[in-house]
């Protein structure tokens, strides 16, 4: 499984992509709210930020994970999903996001 592969793999299975974004964009906009006005950064400067860290999110979900799979060279994609399922990795990921908090 590829690293879009991933990410298309959570969306359809998984909110954690989504619990983390919605966290993301939270503390992206309260870090905004503490500059001063003339600093402040415009909605799409917002949300290019939380995209890049959802971006981090999922590369490092994926760098994990990939360190941990045993690929079937004949079924790779089956590999990734046999492995996830089996060790209840997403119910644990979106458990852990849900507690997450963001630091500065």
């Amino acid at each position: 499984m590829d690293r879009e592969e991933f990410e298309t793999y959570l969306n359809a299975n998984s909110r954690v992509v989504a619990i983390f974004r919605s966290q993301a964009l939270t503390y992206q906009h309260s870090r905004n709210r503490q500059r001063s006005a003339s600093k402040r950064w415009s909605e799409t400067a917002v949300t290019s930020a939380v995209d890049k860290m959802v971006s981090q999110f999922v590369d490092n979900m994926y760098d994990k994970l990939k360190a941990n799979i045993k690929e079937n060279k004949f079924q790779p994609y089956q590999s990734w999903v046999s492995f996830i399922e089996t060790n209840e990795v997403l119910d644990s990921l979106e458990d852990t996001v849900a507690e997450m908090e963001f630091e500065d």
